[in-house]
């Protein structure tokens, strides 16, 4: 090319001035018949800033590495009056979903299954649940089939697995990853896959549910590419935030930048020097993102000894800094049912003999692995589904769920599902009929949540009466009142949270855990002065004594006898009570 299409080391081009055309239509034609390719020293690739990429558009399938190119995307989209949400992190409830297997299952009752748009017919359901964010798993244009990288163990006794390639179902760590594309083949009309991934985001706002994108880059990745990855991902797409894998990209590229500093950014922790460094630390789109919390609360939850003081730090831990992003279970790992279900993982069908996926579960079977019929097993587990539910969704911090819990989804056992595109990891929606009573359960829960401010506060607490109500803001207790047990062999924990102390005004809120085997009595704390307990909701009884105000319904019938001094626990079970 010409010197006058060079400026530095780069090269450009531009086109104008075709008879016949103007600057849309030139804009549709490339769009619609137009590929491009690079070459460099007599090899030719695939532009890595490509935003489409053709010769994957069907899932699984693909023509061959000598057919991928790159496609032209010039179409302007009408984004209209979109508004992304821009909630605090503090107002969120985080949904962590696969985009094809959200869907994909005939269960789903979608017209575009496996689809971005078959994400966006379930938006009542996503709302009715109390959802205003969904993480996705990748969703850029990676490449699902490893060819190189399937070698069965054992191959002999791995016939009935065996295939010409493994398929990376997730998508993390992939070659030949576009990280500017939307991927093609989650598109009912691949070709467009751009124009259809920005009209699911344009109706997920309208809903007021975010749009979250887990981006994992590949080591080597050069900081520009992946710099304005996330900038176009912002500014074409709307994306509201990113979760980030900061071992590649370097946290203060983030918060440096003015566009992506600007949306949520998650990764494993912040550094508050460096925070305090570049200006960011009244940035408050910023999150931390690791398995801290999940590992105490399952053990707290499977009752293992000396985790009461351990888990009432997770509990009420917050940051002036930046926000905490607390889960049980994510993708990688057990299910909540398979988490209350199996002692071990059971991933054979990986075709990595058992071997791969993490050997530090932290579950529990409830007495049988698997599968049972047993009416007390099965009672147990349910009762230890709706336990893990209450500590994510009452602990301070961000609360995200994996897609299927709050209806009972299973794995079997399998704690690593990555290369599965079946029925292990796709959402059975019957489920939501079968379990319907923990799906209510989760539904009252976060509505629950919500509606006391107390429970999500913004700031951390710092343990003391500084309006002077009679109670601190955050308290710990034991079966005694104002007496917390952290011995070793300790399985019990009440935290009492002053109503005063929320954002605005709101009930006092006892929560009370007894993880130990046996009955529990529990002496409840004086309220503020002026108010009394009344029961909202035990796990081991599973009904919500409770209802939202918004219903205009309340059951009073419990609730009207009078406080309460003292309460019998059941084993393995929690409860909470407000006081007013």
């Amino acid at each position: 090319m010409k010197d006058e299409y060079k400026k530095g080391s780069v090269y450009f081009l531009t086109i104008t001035g075709i008879r016949g055309y103007d600057n849309c239509d030139i804009a549709a034609v490339l769009s619609e018949e137009y590929e491009y390719m690079y070459e460099a020293d007599g090899q030719e690739f695939v532009d890595p800033y490509a935003q489409i990429i053709h010769g994957r558009e069907k899932w699984g399938k693909r023509k061959g590495s000598d057919f991928l190119r790159a496609g032209i995307c010039l179409e302007e989209f009408e984004w209209q009056d979109d508004v992304m949400p821009g909630r605090h992190f503090s107002e969120v409830i985080m949904y962590q979903l696969h985009v094809r297997g959200f869907t994909k299952h005939s269960s789903s009752k979608v017209k575009n299954k496996g689809m971005y748009l078959g994400i966006a017919e379930k938006i009542p359901y996503l709302k009715e649940l109390g959802i205003n964010a969904v993480m996705l798993l990748p969703c850029y244009e990676f490449d699902e089939l490893c060819y190189d990288e399937y070698t069965p163990f054992e191959k002999e006794k791995d016939k009935e697995h065996e295939t010409k390639h493994k398929l990376n179902y997730w998508g993390y760590g992939t070659k030949n990853t576009y990280y500017l594309a939307p991927k093609s083949s989650y598109a009912s009309e691949a070709e467009h896959s751009d124009r259809e991934f920005k009209e699911f985001v344009k109706k997920m706002h309208l809903a007021g549910i975010e749009v979250l994108m887990d981006i994992y880059f590949m080591p080597g990745t050069n900081l520009c590419l992946m710099t304005d990855c996330l900038r176009h991902w912002v500014i074409n797409y709307h994306i509201d935030g990113f979760r980030i894998n900061q071992e590649v990209m370097p946290s203060i590229s983030l918060v440096s930048d003015p566009i992506i500093s600007g949306v949520k950014l998650m990764t494993s922790y912040w550094d508050e020097n460096m925070l305090r460094d570049t200006g960011a630390l009244n940035n408050d789109s910023l999150a931390e993102y690791n398995e801290g919390f999940m590992n105490d609360a399952r053990r707290f939850l499977k009752s293992d000894e000396g985790m009461v003081q351990t888990f009432a730090e997770r509990f009420k831990r917050n940051s002036s800094v930046y926000s905490i992003i607390n889960f049980i279970t994510h993708v990688n790992g057990f299910t909540l049912m398979d988490l209350v279900s199996y002692d071990i993982k059971h991933n054979e069908t990986n075709g990595e003999g058992n071997r791969d996926g993490t050997e530090f579960n932290y579950s529990w079977n409830c007495g049988v692995e698997g599968k049972t019929r047993k009416r007390a097993i099965m009672r147990s587990r349910m009762n230890q589904i709706r336990n893990a539910f209450m500590m994510l969704l009452c602990s301070q911090g961000t609360p995200m769920i994996l897609a299927g819990d709050e209806f009972g989804n299973s794995q079997l056992g399998n704690n690593n599902a990555y290369c599965h595109d079946d029925n292990i990891t796709w959402l059975n929606w019957n489920h939501t009929k079968s379990e319907q009573d923990i799906l209510d359960f989760v539904k009252k829960l976060i509505a629950f949540r919500r509606e006391h401010c107390i429970l999500h506060a913004k700031e951390p607490f710092t343990m003391l009466d500084t309006k002077g109500v009679g109670i601190p803001d955050i308290s710990v207790h034991g079966t005694q009142a104002w007496r917390a047990d952290f011995s070793n062999y300790s399985r019990m924990l009440g935290v009492l949270l002053g109503g005063k102390y929320g954002e605005n005004e709101d009930d006092d809120i006892y929560i009370v855990f007894n993880m130990f085997w046996e009955k529990k009595v529990f002496e409840l704390p004086n309220p503020a002065i002026g108010r009394k307990w009344y029961p909202v909701v035990d796990t081991s009884v599973g009904e919500f004594l409770y209802v939202p105000a918004k219903r205009k319904r309340r059951k009073k019938a419990k609730q009207e006898r009078g406080t309460y001094r003292e309460y019998l626990m059941q084993p393995r079970s929690i409860a909470v009570f407000v006081g007013r």
